[in-house]
């Protein structure tokens, strides 16, 4: 899911049986994050959750997972 701008992108990351979620925004990425984690990021960014859309990611556009901390 994605802001309608695109500035802000929300990913769900499966491998296996284990799935957490991504937020990429410009350069940074965020990733092991869990739903409750999003939901604060997007809250305290003034990020308004309801305008998110769906998207499809080409799979060569991926971004390279980094860790939250």
């Amino acid at each position: 899911m994605q802001t309608p701008d695109g500035a802000w992108r929300v990913e769900i990351v499966r491998r296996h049986r284990t799935r957490w979620y991504r937020i990429v925004h410009g350069e940074d990425v965020l990733d092991w994050l869990s739903i409750a984690a999003v939901e604060r990021i997007l809250d305290e960014a003034g990020v308004d959750r309801h305008l998110l859309t769906e998207v499809r990611i080409d799979p060569g556009r991926l971004t390279r997972p980094r860790r939250a901390g």
